[in-house]
């Protein structure tokens, strides 16, 4: 965040956090994290959130000084702050957190990355961090390289795996050993670089599929289980102007989506709509794109999380949006903004999520029912139809004609042909 546009977040972030608009999330609870400050990306593990955090520059500096703030979520009615990891200056930090268990590490396992801002240095990595003493972080290992996402995840095998996204391409690591993090693959962008401003990398849950969104619109599917297939696509997005993209993989029945978030990221950027793209997500297949989903008015998606069928999206000005693509038409089922909202960040507790604001802190909301990851009724029955077409066709033509007969008078004259009503056969007996 340039320094200008850092100190009007801190101007417009009035109060600390109030009770929420009109909307049906319901508040638990929520904390300033000690402001000022500008907040930004939060994962959470266990009963602990991270939220990356900018404080003031120091004197002489237009950088700000970088943090990820450790919160206790025991009592989410009163998050409290319990540590800070102090991160290099003038970087924007992404977040990911997994409950991890193997035999090189059993814990809550942090992953920070750093990316420097326009004049503020170069370089950048991904640190590695033991959370599972929350006041006490313990740094595991350090991987130099620039980083806009990482992505976490456990595989059933047991390898835990870390996918990090840069201008040129995408890392994937063996993290199973977090302190000894090791390289598998490095998947380098086909133009050479990312023409947008900033990409992301998603891991499946299951650690058995990657999704890769570039900032100027494409999107590629990887397969980390098999590094040597080339990638499959792109999907070419709408074209226009740069964006900085995020994207969650959503398993729905007997078929993956991958929902992307696109919001503008230049000076000449128009405030306000923005649209999240939606891909069907086959292995070994280009990702093929469906209708996206846009609202008028202000705010545009960010940072989002997807969780059986529904996508929690941090939608900026207007607030958490909680989209649905359990049905035949995906649609918004529940929302949350708190007044004068700029919701830049979400993570998922198993009975509550957490939010972040750019200038108001962390709010914790109460979580909606979601139905166990299953695809609605309607999304089932549209996957089947296709084969459902004859057998439906046959057993119409087989029952039209018995239902016709039982609609006919009583004494009516039978066709020929046509069956006798079972009512009329006993009457003959």
């Amino acid at each position: 965040m340039a320094p200008a546009l850092w100190a009007a977040t801190l101007l417009a972030a009035g109060p600390a956090p109030a009770a929420q608009v009109a909307v049906n999330l319901e508040q638990v609870g929520a904390s300033d994290l000690g402001r000022p400050g500008v907040f930004g990306d939060v994962t959470v593990v266990g009963t602990t959130a991270v939220v990356a955090t900018e404080a003031p520059p120091a004197a002489g500096t237009a950088c700000p000084a970088t943090a990820a703030q450790v919160v206790n979520l025991k009592d989410p009615r009163h998050p409290a702050v319990v540590a800070s990891i102090p991160l290099s200056a003038g970087t924007t930090a992404a977040l990911d957190a997994l409950a991890v268990e193997g035999p090189a590490f059993t814990g809550d396992l942090l992953a920070v990355a750093l990316s420097p801002r326009a004049g503020c240095g170069s370089g950048g990595k991904v640190a590695y961090y033991d959370l599972t003493d929350p006041p006490h972080p313990r740094l595991l290992a350090e991987t130099a390289g620039a980083a806009t996402t990482i992505s976490l995840a456990q595989r059933r095998d047991g390898q835990v795996l870390a996918v990090r996204s840069d201008p040129a391409g995408v890392d994937l690591s063996n993290v199973t050993d977090p302190a000894r993090p090791a390289p598998l693959f490095r998947w380098t962008d086909p133009l050479g670089r990312d023409r947008g401003c900033a990409g992301a990398a998603r891991l499946q849950d299951d650690g058995e599929e990657v999704v890769v969104a570039r900032g100027d619109g494409r999107v590629y599917e990887l397969d980390p289980t098999g590094p040597a297939r080339p990638a499959a696509g792109p999907a070419e997005g709408a074209g226009g102007e740069p964006h900085t993209t995020h994207a969650a993989l959503l398993p729905l029945g007997n078929r993956t989506i991958a929902v992307v978030s696109e919001e503008g990221c230049t000076a000449n950027t128009v405030a306000g709509g923005g649209r999240l793209r939606v891909l069907d997500v086959q292995r070994g297949a280009p990702p093929s794109e469906e209708e996206p989903i846009s609202y008028p008015g202000a705010g545009a998606p960010g940072r989002l999380v997807g969780s059986g069928s529904l996508a929690y999206v941090a939608w900026h000005a207007a607030g958490l949006r909680v989209v649905d693509f359990g049905e035949v038409t995906p649609r918004t089922v529940a929302q949350f903004a708190a007044a004068d909202a700029d919701v830049v960040g979400v993570a998922l507790l198993p009975e509550h999520v957490v939010v972040t604001d750019a200038g108001l802190g962390l709010y914790v909301l109460a979580r909606p029912d979601e139905g166990g990851g299953r695809a609605g009724f309607w999304s089932q029955f549209l996957t089947l139809l296709p084969y459902l077409g004859f057998p439906l066709v046959a057993a119409a033509f087989a029952l039209l004609p018995r239902w016709a007969a039982r609609r006919s008078p009583a004494g009516a004259p039978q066709t020929a042909g046509s069956p006798v009503p079972s009512g009329a056969r006993r009457r003959r007996a």
